[in-house]
């Protein structure tokens, strides 16, 4: 582990001997201090409530001929497009374009009945407007609704990253001391630190399917949380 300019960390120069001119570190030339350091590793978790949904839907339709469901599945794709564009939904891309044959087999014989069609959007939106717009969206021909993931913003993910390496910090500095404590040794200082590792749980599609047909209220759309971790390891000197 490389070692931190300690004068970072508020430590009183004149404290520490064998300090490096050039650097201001500590020159560990002498064994017993190489050996007089205690490497601590401490973790931080918080978790953060999500508020943006990503929601996946389709536009499936079949028919005869190619043309026929190519032309209908183009039809009810931009009224649906035109909806979520009027309730400003965020991100709102084309994820696949499909077209493919439908067979029927019978007698060890396949028989060309017709062709399917299949376009899918995704989109951004609060998870308190959601629902309402999978209503929207299927009023306008949508007919699958396939996934929905929740997130929480880039704002709070990064305060929440801020604190859980504030509390992996914490951690190591606690545990530190126990260990010292006991075995009636003292810190000196914090001579290097490294984060191992921050990151935050993904977002984890979940199935929301239903009748596109069926009669109900604005469907109830419920997020879930997302878990910051952190990691840090300290190197204490002690005596």
């Amino acid at each position: 582990m490389l070692l931190e300019n300690d004068s970072l960390l508020g430590v009183d120069d004149s404290s520490v001997e064998n300090r490096d001119l050039l650097t201001g570190g500590i020159n560990l030339t002498n064994a017993d201090d190489v050996n007089n350091i205690l490497e601590v590793t401490g973790k931080g978790e918080v978790t953060v409530p999500t508020s943006i949904s990503t929601v996946e839907l389709g536009i499936q339709v079949e028919g005869s001929t190619a043309a026929e469901v190519q032309q209908q599945v183009a039809q009810q794709t931009t009224s649906v497009v035109d909806v979520l564009e009027n309730l400003e939904v965020q991100e709102l891309q084309t994820t696949s374009v499909q077209l493919f044959p439908i067979y029927s087999f019978e007698n060890d014989t396949r028989e060309l009945t017709g062709f399917e069609a299949r376009n899918t959007l995704s989109f951004e939106l609060p998870n308190e407007s959601a629902g309402a717009a999978i209503d929207a969206a299927i009023e306008a021909g949508a007919n699958l609704v396939q996934n929905i993931s929740f997130s929480a913003s880039d704002e709070d993910l990064q305060q929440a990253r801020l604190q859980a390496l504030k509390q992996a910090i914490e951690q190591a500095q606690t545990e530190a001391a126990t260990v010292l404590d006991a075995l009636d040794l003292v810190s000196e200082e914090i001579i290097g630190i490294e984060i191992l590792s921050v990151g935050q749980s993904n977002p984890i599609p979940q199935p929301l399917q239903f009748e596109a047909t069926a009669q109900r209220d604005t469907t109830p759309i419920i997020g879930s949380n997302q878990t910051v971790q952190a990691s840090v390891a300290l190197d204490i000197l002690y005596n």
